[in-house]
């Protein structure tokens, strides 16, 4: 299951991908509201990003997968 860190972490990751600041990436994810920052992606990718993370139960899902452990740990040292 996710936990804080994790969550930072995946946070980190995406404004990084996003070349934003994560302070800004939270604070849309805490709105709901990542339309701006989806806006410097290709298309495709926003538009997958925003339906997982706009589902509860599939970001769980994905944070859960073996791939996001991995990259997770990774991240993490």
């Amino acid at each position: 299951m996710a936990n804080n860190e994790q969550i930072n972490s995946l946070i980190n990751q995406l404004s990084q991908r996003l070349n934003a600041d994560s302070t800004q990436v939270r604070e849309a994810l805490d709105r709901g509201n990542l339309t701006k920052l989806l806006s410097n992606m290709d298309k495709k990718q926003a538009d997958k990003i925003s339906a997982i993370l706009s589902d509860e139960q599939e970001a769980k899902k994905v944070l859960e997968s073996p791939q996001a452990q991995a990259l997770i740990k990774k991240l993490m040292g």
